[in-house]
């Protein structure tokens, strides 16, 4: 999966890019442009994959709980 991928499936669990950005320790402005398809740092990618499995895991206990 691809940093642009990752980052489109954080918006649809609905977090916005400020929040993403701050959960990497990076600016929303970077998080815009990785979204858009630029390459960004291996840490900043590492950040957003993280951020990822945390939120799809938070997801599926949630659709757990509820059933």
């Amino acid at each position: 999966m691809t940093v642009q991928e990752m980052l489109n499936r954080l918006f649809q669990l609905g977090l916005s890019q400020t929040e993403v950005a701050e959960h990497c320790s990076t600016t929303q402005a970077t998080i815009s442009r990785a979204a858009s398809g630029t390459m960004v740092g291996y840490g900043t990618g590492k950040a957003i994959e993280l951020l990822l499995a945390e939120r799809e895991q938070a997801a599926k206990n949630q659709e757990i709980q509820a059933a």
